[in-house]
């Protein structure tokens, strides 16, 4: 991640006014200054708390400073958002009609912006959090902008810490482990992420980009996974799946890894339930490679159940659930794609913009799985935390 100076300014050993501080606990920053940071994370007084990747500052020489908010712009890995029609920014994703002066502001076509994070919203608009800019009479930086309005470009992942935790070598209980061997991570702190998979005792395993921690300057830890929020998509996350032939009654008999008797393709997954086998397993030619993976199927199954009854349990098109790694690697899905451990859904609800199902599910869902859409479909998962993206297409 990048700090710019966008105003001349003084870094801080605290989050105080200036003049309440001796000269040695602050130094003078000059407007254009940029930095490499390996993350930042909110302190009082608007004020951010940031640790320098190369760079230190001060005598005696220090990496960790405190600069005033409005002084700074922080931007993770580029990513670019480039209008291709003149439109309007607005506070909530509902018709500009709708809208009081002051919740929407003009933006030309060909305005670029660099961005921090970007996720779907309803209506067919795009939540987006500007780093470069602050738009509107209360100098806002996050709005919502009509999708066929903007193109995105680039991604970046970020981890957000909700909660004071620790950051561990093993995915054990902190007091099994010694004090080299975890860190402490306070509330409110980001991250930039090159990747995230989750693992044993509900920890979520963390390879941070750029950024060092502990005594030995680690950048690959354990987090406990309902203290931290995951957002943003994996470069080659692009799936474009297409969802398999109905099968006809009863549907071929099928075997499952660890499981006694025969089923069939167009039998339930769970007893009175919607969702056949045959959707989970693309007519069957989608084999599960094991039993962890049908338990995976059987789990998001009873989601998509609930996700049905939300929308009025009407029919729901599934595109894409179980995929081997090699189909997976076909298709365009993520490297570590949960589709390949069962426990994953693309899925299209007839009638309802994907962005909308989206809006619809965000809070229902919270901290269980990961959840995005494309315009053409939405993504849902248990891997048991909070992961959001867009798919940008």
């Amino acid at each position: 991640m990048k700090l710019k100076v966008v105003s001349d300014t003084l870094f801080k050993l605290s989050p105080k006014l200036s003049q309440d501080l001796p000269e040695s606990d602050k130094v003078f920053v000059k407007n254009g200054t940029e930095y490499e940071i390996q993350f930042y994370t909110k302190a009082d007084n608007n004020h951010l708390r940031v640790e320098l990747s190369h760079d230190t500052l001060g005598n005696p020489a220090k990496s960790v400073w405190y600069a005033y908010e409005p002084d700074v712009d922080v931007s993770p890995s580029p990513v670019t958002l480039q209008v291709v029609s003149d439109t309007l920014f607005k506070l909530r994703p509902v018709l500009s009609s709708e809208l009081s002066d002051r919740e929407k502001v003009f933006v030309k076509n060909g305005t670029e912006f660099e961005l921090q994070s970007y996720l779907p919203a309803a209506g067919n608009h795009m939540k987006v959090a500007i780093a470069n800019a602050f738009l509107g009479p209360e100098n806002r930086n996050t709005w919502y902008a009509y999708n066929p309005d903007v193109r995105v470009d680039g991604e970046v992942i970020q981890l957000k810490v909700i909660s004071d935790t620790l950051f561990k070598q093993e995915p054990q209980l902190s007091s099994q482990l010694s004090d080299s061997e975890k860190v402490f991570v306070k509330n409110g702190t980001i991250f930039e992420l090159h990747s995230h998979t989750s693992t044993e005792g509900n920890h979520v395993k963390l390879a941070l980009a750029n950024a060092f921690l502990g005594p030995e300057n680690r950048n690959t830890w354990y987090a406990y996974a309902p203290d931290i929020e995951v957002e943003g998509n994996e470069p080659d996350n692009q799936p474009r799946d297409k969802p398999p032939a109905t099968p006809k009654d009863p549907g071929r008999a099928i075997r499952l890894p660890g499981f006694q008797g025969t089923y069939y393709l167009n039998n339930p997954i769970i007893y009175g339930g919607n969702f056949t086998w045959g959707e989970a397993t693309h007519g069957g030619s989608r084999m599960p490679e094991n039993a962890g993976v049908v338990y995976g199927i059987i789990r998001i199954t009873k989601a998509m159940e609930e996700v049905r009854k939300i929308f009025g349990n009407k029919p729901i098109t599934v595109n894409s659930w179980y995929r081997d790694p090699r189909t997976n690697a076909a298709v365009g899905g993520a490297s570590r794609s949960r589709h390949m451990s069962g426990d994953a859904v693309d899925f299209v609800v007839p009638g309802t913009h994907p962005y909308d199902v989206y809006a619809r599910l965000n809070g229902w869902w919270g901290g269980r799985g990961g959840l995005a859409s494309a315009t053409v479909f939405t993504h849902i998962d248990a891997r048991g935390y909070r992961a959001r993206w867009s798919y940008g297409f």
